[in-house]
């Protein structure tokens, strides 16, 4: 969790306004050349767009750091950060560890100016190597804190620690004009982001986990190929301290949710990957949906 002390509204305000200031227009360029080693995906679109999965470790510094950059300000943008303590902490990025660099990122940039328009992770563990969840030395997953859940009561109390991924931070640039670009980043994110999450489904008792909206997230990884299973547990009050607490201040609510894969994910995506290399306008989700109607 994320900690620090307000700051006033005239300070607010400015700090707000240089950091959207700074933020405007983050670019990777190049990444082609700049990814260390092979990408776990990549791929291109009819609209310009390059889409990349790679591991934080993958990337020069400089750009993780603007990752975690870009992060910020959409958050911000949202008004899902507590700009009060954002600004009393001077925060220029959202803060970052070493486990980044374990974690995947996946980017879709513009190919002509690198511009980074999406932007979606997958969460590695930080519990020590070789723990177990029901271990005492495991360390809570997001999703567990703010739940207040045991995932060692939804896996297996013997399920490594390091075979459960956690989704987050799925989201497309908020300054992005109307156009069909625009309309398939959240797809490509999806896109990037799903392969990683076979990848690691492709082990024994492996799970992702994350938290969405019945009729968003949580619909939209069904029809991605994705088992999702909802758990019905409320979210704990946030705590004002907490530098993300106003993302819980939304109608709609979140639920927890358990991904996994029973045959369906690779062909969808295949499917998917159709659709998006088509270019043609129209619903994508309508789409997905056709395709696992004719499978049922």
């Amino acid at each position: 969790m994320t900690t620090a002390t307000a700051t006033s509204a005239a300070t607010t305000d400015a700090y707000r306004e240089r950091v959207l200031r700074d933020t405007a227009g983050i670019a990777l360029p190049d990444l082609d050349g700049r990814v260390d080693g092979e990408p776990l995906f990549r791929s291109a679109s009819p609209e310009g767009l390059l889409t990349f999965t790679v591991r934080g470790a993958q990337l020069p510094t400089a750009y993780l750091d603007d990752v975690y950059r870009f992060r910020l300000a959409q958050y911000l943008k949202r008004g899902w950060l507590n700009e009060g303590l954002a600004a009393a902490a001077d925060l220029d990025a959202e803060p970052y560890d070493a486990h980044a660099l374990q974690d995947q990122h996946t980017l879709v940039v513009e190919e002509e100016t690198g511009r980074l328009r999406g932007y979606g992770t997958l969460a590695r563990t930080r519990s020590p190597d070789r723990t177990l969840l029901g271990d005492d030395a495991h360390l809570p997953f997001v999703v567990e804190r703010d739940y207040g859940l045991r995932l060692a009561d939804e896996l297996g109390a013997a399920t490594p620690a390091d075979r459960v991924w956690e989704g987050k931070r799925l989201m497309r640039d908020h300054a992005m004009d109307r156009s069909q670009a625009a309309v398939s980043v959240p797809w490509w994110v999806y896109r990037g982001w799903a392969e990683g999450c076979l990848r690691a489904l492709a082990e024994d008792g492996a799970a992702i986990v994350g938290d969405g909206k019945p009729n968003g997230a949580i619909l939209q990884l069904s029809l991605l190929g994705f088992h999702a299973r909802t758990l019905d547990v409320p979210a704990r009050a946030a705590d004002p301290a907490d530098l993300f607490a106003p993302m819980w201040d939304q109608q709609q609510r979140s639920y927890p949710f358990v991904l996994t894969d029973r045959s369906a994910l690779r062909p969808t995506l295949t499917h998917l990957d159709a659709i998006l290399a088509s270019g043609e306008s129209g619903s994508v989700a309508a789409r997905l949906t056709a395709f696992q109607e004719a499978r049922a």
